[in-house]
């Protein structure tokens, strides 16, 4: 069995960065403890993986992680799985919350590569460009988008800087199209969708896919009502309170992220509408609760363990000064029991 820098960590009673330090002769580590765990990895037979020792001698060990919103879940579970994706490589994690803030974004991202506290920053944009990013650009800094691309303005140096950003973000398409599927297929004629920000690419992606999929399976475009809301739990149910307020509501929604779904759930709940006897209920971004749910919450479920291997390898390979990385891994929908044929009282006002 491969002997991995987690055994050297664990006989040596320290970290992984620790270990990966204390190997490289980082003058941050003791002597004493580069000599023991030096013996230690010498004793069991550990390597460094070849890559690991072309990173440069100067490196921090750490990396940043600027994600939009801790409280969304699906950003909790990628910031703990690229966490624990840096650690086996030997890095720790500076981690983030730019609240979906431009400002604060830019200023986590000034103090982070000021004084190069980091080695590079992994970021999830608040917005398509900021002048913070720009300035990150211009500064030649070790940027990773995730999972919201950027539109960069103009030419030079920097913006190609910024053109050569390696952007991991999954791919939506296929599960998109199965959920159009699987609406038009229950019968559902009238869908209600509510958006990411549409001034956003995520925002505009999730409305076209989901659009064109239900037009390609009969759906009228005007009985597809489409309004935004902003990532957060409270737009999802203003939005849907609106939906339900037309003269013909939506016998189907979808949300186009979890938070936005579960403030759908509560103006439904709060409407004495039931899912899905009266309305079915479908969240991009699935969660690890949606299941225990009543009924259980029929999600599109990120691949968040390949995202943030995706990143964690896009970054090394920036660091290690190889061509940039992106990825795209396939989200896919999981059923459960949040779907059905439209009820009783929809089809009666349908009439």
């Amino acid at each position: 069995m491969a002997i991995r820098m987690r055994d050297v960590a664990r006989l040596a009673g320290v970290s992984e960065a620790t270990v990966s330090l204390a190997l490289a002769g980082s003058p941050r580590i003791s002597l004493a403890t580069r000599e023991r765990v030096t013996a230690i990895a010498r004793q069991v037979g550990y390597r460094p993986h070849a890559g690991a020792r072309s990173l440069r001698t100067d490196s921090t060990r750490a990396l940043g992680l600027v994600i939009s919103d801790v409280a969304n879940p699906f950003f909790a579970e990628l910031a703990g799985q690229i966490e624990r994706t840096a650690a086996a490589e030997g890095y720790s994690v500076v981690l983030c919350n730019s609240d979906e803030d431009a400002q604060r974004q830019d200023g986590y991202l000034s103090g982070l590569l000021a004084g190069s506290q980091v080695d590079g920053v992994m970021l999830v944009p608040t917005a398509t460009m900021t002048p913070g990013i720009q300035a990150a650009g211009a500064s030649g800094a070790k940027l990773v988008l995730l999972d919201r691309p950027i539109v960069v303005p103009g030419r030079g140096a920097a913006a190609d800087q910024l053109r050569g950003c390696p952007v991991v973000r999954a791919s939506a398409g296929a599960a998109l199209a199965e959920v159009a599927e699987l609406l038009a297929g229950l019968g559902h004629r009238r869908i209600g969708i509510i958006a990411p920000p549409l001034d956003t690419p995520v925002g505009q992606e999730r409305r076209d896919l989901l659009v064109d999929g239900l037009l390609a399976h009969g759906v009228s475009r005007a009985d597809i009502t489409v309004l935004a809301g902003d990532f957060r739990q409270r737009s999802g149910e203003r939005v849907t309170e609106r939906l339900l307020g037309q003269s013909r509501p939506p016998t189907a929604l979808f949300a186009g992220d979890g938070l936005m779904a579960i403030g759908a759930m509560k103006a439904l709940r709060r409407a004495g509408l039931r899912v899905p006897h009266d309305v079915s209920l479908i969240a991009f971004d699935d969660a690890p609760w949606f299941d225990l749910f009543d009924p259980p919450l029929t999600a599109v479920a990120q691949p968040v363990a390949e995202l943030a291997e995706a990143a964690v390898r896009a970054m090394l390979a920036l660091l290690r000064g190889e061509s940039p990385v992106s990825a795209n891994p396939p989200c896919h929908l999981v059923r459960r029991g949040s779907c059905a044929p439209p009820g009783h009282a929809a089809t009666a006002t349908e009439h």
